[in-house]
């Protein structure tokens, strides 16, 4: 009896201290004492739940690992939801047989050195913006097009239309398989002067833009100083007044913190920048069909679930800025939207310079 109460002990003392160490959640199988692992030789599965960390997914002896690599944190959107999501839907649905490594905070590297690995064949999967994959398929320049979405249900239905079909068949000709659109969101103004309505209160404003030709003139065109400057050096910029103000997603704005610096948001929605879960096309060669299978469904979940995330940190952080911050919120009327459009509408034919005509004959349908 002694025995018994000592292993009992024993056996609770043991799992306290596995959650302790936020190890990834198991359950247990039916008419089995304690979780196992997915062997190979044994057949037995576990179901893996959600992890609480990238650094829980590391160290795979799967036979096939697949590793993500990530520019962004740990807390962003999109490594939540392959954490909370893909990690462990793939893990499951092939009862143990692809394991799913997780890295963020560009630990192997980053966008673009990650996209160029997952071409060569070293890296299964990078999510990333557009931003590094331009240089492969032009067309993916019609994101920087100012104003082209009015709202996120309508990035929704392009993305998912046969313009997002030609842009994945370019993508795959050059090496690329795009498994989900996922997102960093819409583009908001902010500043440290004062509220912007309208187009003439833009004029003489300093904007941090990226190293990003049409953004540059898109906010040239409305009268603005565009200054193109690293992410890294904006926070203090901000706050001696060096530039005046910025463009980010909500999320983004609020992680860098330049909610303590800043003290007006305009709801422009001028720019909307999807992100990419682009898989090594040599890897998914090698794959078979039902490895692809169970890559697909859970790289659509994925895709899903990290809008789900990025929308609610959007609406949330920005409410925490109203709240907690007293920071004033401005959203453009429809005349003043249409004046912003206006001034900006050369750019449409910039970039169509750089993409070519067969993308953009495929918007304006897939618009209507």
């Amino acid at each position: 009896m002694k025995k018994n109460v000592l292993a009992l002990l024993l056996a609770l003392s043991m799992t306290a201290s596995l959650a302790g160490c936020g190890l990834a959640a198991t359950k247990t199988p039916a008419g089995s004492s304690s979780p196992s692992t997915s062997t190979p030789a044994t057949g037995e599965s576990t179901e893996v739940g959600p992890y609480g960390s990238s650094a829980e997914t590391q160290g795979k002896t799967n036979p096939i690992v697949v590793k993500v690599s990530n520019g962004a944190g740990e807390t962003s959107p999109g490594v939540k939801a392959q954490l909370s999501v893909f990690a462990p839907m793939v893990e499951n649905n092939s009862k143990g047989n692809i394991g799913v490594e997780v890295y963020s905070g560009a630990q192997l590297g980053d966008d673009t050195t990650a996209t160029e690995m997952v071409v060569a064949g070293q890296l299964e999967i990078n999510n990333t913006s557009t931003a590094p994959l331009v240089g492969y398929v032009p067309e993916l320049g019609i994101f920087d097009i100012p104003f082209l979405f009015n709202d996120e249900a309508e990035a929704d239905k392009i993305l998912a239309s046969v313009v997002g079909d030609y842009l994945n068949a370019k993508l795959a000709d050059k090496g690329i398989i795009n498994l989900a659109w996922n997102e960093n969101g819409f583009r908001e103004l902010t500043n440290s002067k004062h509220a912007v309505a309208s187009v003439a209160d833009v004029a003489g404003l300093k904007i941090r833009t990226m190293e990003n030709k049409f953004h540059q003139e898109l906010w040239n065109s409305l009268g603005a100083a565009a200054t193109p400057m690293s992410s890294s050096e904006l926070y203090t910029a901000l706050e001696q007044g060096t530039v005046d103000g910025e463009e980010n997603p909500i999320p983004n704005f609020y992680s860098y913190q330049f909610q303590e610096v800043q003290k007006y948001i305009t709801m422009s929605n001028h720019i909307y920048s999807p992100f990419l879960f682009d898989m090594s096309k040599k890897i998914w060669d090698t794959y078979d069909a039902d490895t692809q299978a169970i890559l697909t469904e859970a790289a659509t979940a994925f895709g899903k679930e990290e809008k789900t995330i990025n929308r609610q940190a959007a609406a949330d952080n920005l409410q925490s800025c109203i709240d907690d911050y007293g920071i004033e919120v401005t959203y453009l009327t429809d005349e003043a939207k249409a004046e912003f459009v206006e001034k900006t509408a050369h750019i449409r034919d910039m970039v169509a310079q750089d993409t070519g005509s067969e993308i953009m004959d495929l918007l304006n349908p897939a618009k209507g």
